[in-house]
């Protein structure tokens, strides 16, 4: 239960408005660092995507002033720049993940602050300093409201746009009065539903884009005097009470300064649904194993919110084998270490994939449930042809915390994401950029060093 005289609202604005970069420790700066490479490379291959025409032809349509860049697209207003980046960052579903929150922070908070940061020629220290601001907000009211709120909405849109207002009036320098106008406004615009799964649509994209876009907006009217709710998220009408879908227990905002939660979050080493990557994990752990024989049977042993997100059977297209542990399993076994191409409309075709997809069999365990959200693990049983059992169990997929991928991995991830959309010139620029960010002083200068070799698949 919520304690009546503690405003975790009060209290994230209060964070927001007296951090300094010294503040910050050094492993959490590096962690963010790397993070921004990690993004980087998920929105370049997402604007290089067909997926990404639509917000780049209604940006052009609607036109307007030019204040920020745009990867693969010329300057926009601040507002529209960080939605379009936003949206290409989570097209290839490569972005991070933060395990408590079930969010993806980088693609909304950073957006956000980058946008700002190039109009308002802020220095690296500047924009780190608010991405953090932005990542350690968001995903506390992520972590405070999952996972039942997580049944219904989509996390990263609904607590990214908090997240996004933050970094956005960090770098506008509002005090905590104006802070709190903009989560309070940022609250009251709160939106994600994940119906669009069901239905096969592109939403996901425009949630980020959405967030990052009204984060920023509402910042630039609290800058103006534009009051908002004081108590978005504990009031009597606010955020909790209207989407927590729980009570909750506000002891996660009372250890700002003691807990970094934005050098906890999970990078994604395969475009997919981060909810199969465990069960892909223990699938190549599997396939080792299987040294070239067939399967009799195969069960899979998963938890709840993995089904619910990505429980889809025999998909239809790239988007619904993204969110099919059963389809991924079935490549990992049948392939190896998943990769864009496995995701084809021609790999959706492989009659063995989908004969292995149909064998699979998945079960929720409850020794798994239990341990959600601080793991997200799968289990594989299987019979080969020979009579032979084989088990295969991951309980902290590659990626996480405790298995993290380091500066080297990160930037071999960025390279495979981008190859072919910029040159490797640009690619080593860009990770220079990246590794030595707080010594930026031009934020315009990182997405003019992209878009100067930038092209699209399409």
């Amino acid at each position: 239960m919520m304690n009546p005289d503690f405003s975790a609202s009060r209290a994230c604005a209060q964070f927001a408005s007296s951090l300094q970069y010294q503040d910050i420790p050094d492993q959490v700066i590096d962690f963010v660092k790397r993070d921004l490479l990690d993004w980087l490379g998920c929105a370049i291959g997402g604007s290089a995507s067909p997926a990404s025409r639509p917000i780049k032809s209604v940006s052009l349509l609607l036109g307007g002033v030019r204040q920020a860049e745009v990867i693969g697209l010329s300057s926009q207003n601040v507002v529209t720049s960080a939605a379009c980046n936003a949206y290409f960052g989570h097209i290839l579903e490569m972005d991070d993940v933060d395990k408590e929150s079930i969010s993806h922070p980088a693609t909304v908070v950073m957006p956000a602050a980058l946008a700002v940061g190039a109009w308002n020629a802020s220095s690296g220290k500047d924009v780190i300093t608010s991405i953090i601001a932005g990542f350690e907000v968001m995903l506390r009211i992520g972590a405070s409201i999952t996972p039942e709120h997580y049944k219904i909405f989509h996390t990263t849109a609904t607590t990214g746009i908090f997240g996004a207002s933050v970094a956005a009036g960090k770098i506008l320098g509002l005090d905590e009065k104006r802070l709190l106008w903009a989560l309070g406004n940022a609250g009251t615009l709160s939106c994600g539903l994940w119906q669009f799964l069901r239905d096969g649509g592109m939403s996901k994209f425009l949630h980020t884009a959405h967030a990052a876009g009204q984060g920023v907006y509402v910042a630039l009217l609290a800058r103006e005097g534009f009051s908002g709710a004081t108590h978005i998220l504990e009031g009597e009408q606010g955020f909790f009470k209207g989407y927590a879908l729980k009570d909750v227990n506000c002891d996660k905002f009372e250890d700002f300064f003691k807990v970094w939660r934005s050098g906890n979050v999970s990078f994604k080493p395969y475009p997919c649904c981060r909810h199969t990557h465990s069960a892909i994990d223990a699938a190549l752990d599997l396939r080792e194993k299987l040294k070239g024989r067939k399967l009799k049977s195969i069960k899979l042993f998963s938890y709840s919110t993995a089904q619910q997100v990505a429980g889809k059977r025999s998909p239809r297209d790239q988007r619904e084998a993204k969110f099919s542990t059963a389809y991924c399993v079935a490549s990992a076994i049948l392939r190896g270490l998943p990769s864009e191409k496995h995701f084809s409309e021609e790999a959706l075709q492989d009659k063995e994939v989908r004969n292995l997809e149909n064998l699979i069999k998945i079960e929720i365990d409850d020794d798994l449930n239990k341990v959600v959200p601080t793991n997200w693990p799968h289990r594989i049983e299987a019979i080969t042809d020979d009579g032979e059992r084989l088990v295969s169990q991951v309980w902290s997929p590659k990626g996480d915390p405790e298995n993290e991928l380091d500066w080297p991995a990160v930037e071999s991830k960025f390279k495979t994401l981008t190859e072919g959309f910029i040159t490797t010139a640009t690619q080593e620029q860009v990770i220079e950029i990246c590794r030595n960010f707080e010594n930026q002083n031009s934020i315009s200068d990182l997405f003019e060093t992209i878009n100067s070799t930038f092209q699209p698949s399409y």
